[in-house]
């Protein structure tokens, strides 16, 4: 004999469901005809936080990295993919962006070594040839 303060559904696999019941209704939310609309948009969210974009957003959760905090990205993003927690494409892209944010910093120091050996030596940046 069913519970009575169990779902009366049944699940993809024929059992019986043992969910709580939602308040006043003999089904759970996953099985009352009511919250169909509600388990589409459920399960749309539940399926776009499993994006890896989703994912290698949460794993990264912004600001500028120095040296150490992006060899250790690198690092866990290594092992992740590894582990099979990150997906080998998220991997790439954690690496193309590293590579890219190396590149940009040592640009950055080197124009800035420049300017200042152009300030020692009394050049003005302006009469520089482009």
């Amino acid at each position: 004999m069913p519970d009575a303060r169990k779902c009366v559904g049944t699940n993809r696999d024929g059992t019986p469901c043992s969910a709580a019941l939602v308040p006043g209704a003999v089904y759970c939310r996953w099985h009352d005809p009511a919250l169909a609309e509600e388990r589409k948009e459920w399960s749309r969210k539940g399926g776009l936080a499993k994006r890896n974009t989703i994912r290698a957003r949460k794993a990264f959760s912004g600001g500028a990295l120095d040296a150490d905090q992006l060899l250790g990205l690198i690092g866990s993003t290594i092992v992740g993919v590894l582990g099979g927690r990150i997906a080998p494409n998220v991997g790439n892209a954690i690496a193309a962006l590293a590579r890219t944010s190396v590149t940009i910093r040592d640009a950055v120091e080197t124009e800035e070594r420049l300017a200042a050996l152009e300030r020692r030596a009394g050049i003005d940046r302006k009469d520089r040839i482009a």
